[in-house]
């Protein structure tokens, strides 16, 4: 730069000079001078600025500014910059736009690394139509849109050690890159179809170091095109949905770093085991099992949930008697790393639950309904047969029965019939021992049916409640745990009824008894007005009436020729005991 000072110092005078030099033909020796000077500048290459702070090498276009405690991306950059290095600064605009780089299209290679960049817009780098290398790992990206990427032809993409990232289907639409890094972004899913505009151009993708547990098989198509591939570091679940990446290891080992070779993380027996010392059978699912069968009713709406678990989590299937289905899909904890998961997601981690509500039901006979539990190692159909509530009939229920293994106490659950009581391993349709399942909480009944599994040579289930009689009808306990005598058991309109009836019969009963009280009560009094009681004329002279003697008034009188009245006061009851004495006879003077 002080060279071209310099000379530009010298090239000022000589103009006003050559301007002296064309009104006068004499040479002087400082015109010979500001000639010179004049042909010097012709050949001197001009020297741009460069950043503050920032490093650009001599006949180069590289601009290094590392780790130089820029908080946003410096001006002043030329514009001839081929390679732009920005790594480990802190940039307190965390976005980048396209207004960023809209001045530098010669870039080549563009070094963003540890800037602690968070969001990347659309059509960013649109401009940098020469770009050939873009590193934005180890920054704080979470997410990355459609088309962010849109218009590059990179030889190499770096968006690692973005931790939590997260990609939209279309990030690499309308790019092509020839190598893709993405290690030690915390990824657990990662769609094969966001691939899909880098097939044909890319040969070198890095994944390890991530969470996968398994990779779809559409995958194999893409990374038969592949020249290089790194997959280690994650903990990946080896059962049978994972053999097809074993069996395209063991073909085509050359492809994967003898470094850095594909291992488990689980089932526990094979935790750690690299695919190197694996073989295919090692590489198993687990047949679905039921766990539990609940079945809720009243006399308006029912309720059905059955649980299965294998490995993996089984699809759940109800089907319904016309043959329509409702699906259920195992829980989605792929977002939740293995050592993040509480225990109860763990122990739910290979379970699925399917809850299939009834209503508008009507009374008929036996309808056929069907959990289907559906995974790679095969299908398991548990068969349940239900007789719809009826108000008129009485019904039992028998004690729950569990499944072996299961644990979970059902006893004293209000009208709850819970676990699956048998299931067996077979052809679909298979017939299988069943029970009947009455019960009448609040007038439900239910009705077990038969269990059968698909699959032949599958797991199966053994018979649940140990030598009980399957064929019994359910019945409840009434002398406590384990009892089996029968008692009555009434809905609510069976109670209402019997309340009303003993009450209009006790009303009739009441009715009738003062009826007949009051009925006995008139004709005593009548009787009581039709006759006059007075001494009979036996005991008294009618011709004499100082013989006569009157009606007492006391309770008890006695007379003085031997005869007894006893008379009550309340004239209710008067009567007369005539009482002659054996010794005196009484005459009547004549």
């Amino acid at each position: 730069m002080g060279l071209s000072v310099l000379v530009f110092s010298w090239v000022w005078p000589c103009l006003a000079q050559v301007r002296v030099l064309r009104q006068s033909s004499p040479l002087t020796p400082v015109s010979i001078l500001c000639v010179a000077a004049l042909s010097l500048s012709a050949w001197v290459e001009p020297i741009v600025a460069c950043p503050k702070d920032c490093f650009c090498a001599p006949h180069s276009n590289n601009v290094l500014c590392t780790n130089k405690g820029f908080t946003r991306i410096p001006a002043g950059i030329p514009e001839n910059t081929i390679e732009l290095i920005l790594n480990e600064n802190k940039f307190t605009n965390t976005g980048l736009t396209r207004r960023n780089f809209s001045g530098l299209r010669d870039v080549e290679n563009l070094y963003l690394k540890e800037c602690g960049i968070e969001t990347v817009a659309v059509e960013t780098f649109s401009d940098l139509i020469h770009l050939q290398r873009l590193d934005i790992s180890r920054n704080k990206i979470r997410f990355l849109a459609d088309f962010t990427f849109r218009g590059l032809n990179l030889k190499h993409l770096n968006i690692d050690g973005n931790v939590g990232l997260q990609l939209s289907i279309g990030a690499f639409a309308g790019m092509t890159t020839q190598g893709l890094y993405m290690h030690e972004c915390g990824l657990r899913k990662l769609p094969v179809d966001l691939m899909t505009p880098l097939n044909g151009s890319l040969k070198i993708l890095w994944l390890h170091g991530n969470n996968f547990e398994s990779l779809s098989d559409k995958w194999l198509y893409f990374f038969t095109s592949l020249g290089h591939i790194r997959l280690g570091g994650n903990s990946f679940h080896c059962n049978c949905e994972l053999e097809w990446l074993f069996a395209f290891y063991k073909s085509s080992n050359s492809l994967f770093s003898a470094e850095d070779i594909p291992a488990c993380g689980s089932p526990s027996v094979l935790k750690g085991l690299m695919f190197s010392e694996l073989s295919a059978d090692d590489f198993r699912c687990q047949l679905p099992t039921f766990q539990n069968v609940d079945a809720v009713f009243d006399s308006k709406m029912g309720k059905l949930s059955c649980t299965a678990r294998g490995d993996p989590a089984p699809t759940l299937y109800w089907v319904r008697p016309d043959g329509t289905t409702e699906k259920f899909y195992p829980r989605d904890l792929s977002n939740t790393a293995p050592d993040a998961m509480t225990p109860l997601q763990k122990s739910q981690r290979h379970e699925t639950q399917g809850v299939l509500f009834l209503t508008g039901v009507k009374l008929e006979d036996k309808e056929n309904y069907r959990c289907v539990a559906s995974n790679p190692a095969g299908n398991v159909t548990f068969s349940l047969n239900v007789a719809w509530p009826d108000l008129r009939r009485n019904t039992q229920r028998l004690p729950p029965v569990k499944l072996p293994g299961y644990t979970r106490d059902a006893e004293g659950e209000g009208n709850v019939i819970r676990d699956v009581l048998e299931t067996s391993s077979g052809s679909p349709g298979a017939d299988g021992v069943g029970y009947k399942n009455y019960a009448g909480d609040d007038s439900g009944v239910y009705d077990w049916g038969s269990g059968g599994s698909s699959k032949a040579g599958g797991n199966h289930m053994g018979q649940a409640g140990g030598g009980r009689d399957n064929k019994g009808p359910v019945r409840r306990g009434g002398g406590g745990k384990g009892s089996t005598s029968d008692s009555g058991l009434f809905s609510t309109v069976d109670i209402v009824g019997a309340v009303m009836g003993t009450f209009v019969l006790t009303l009739l009963l009441c009715v009738t008894v003062f009826h007949f009280y009051y009925r006995r009560r008139e004709r005593m009094r009548q009787e009581r007005e039709e006759h006059h009681y007075s001494v009979p004329d036996q005991l008294g002279c009618p011709h004499h009436p100082q013989h006569q003697y009157p009606l007492p008034h006391h309770p008890l009188t006695h007379s003085p020729v031997g005869v007894y009245i006893m008379g009550e006061g309340d004239e209710n009851t008067v009567k007369m005991i005539n009482h002659h004495h054996h010794h005196h006879g009484m005459e009547c003077p004549s």
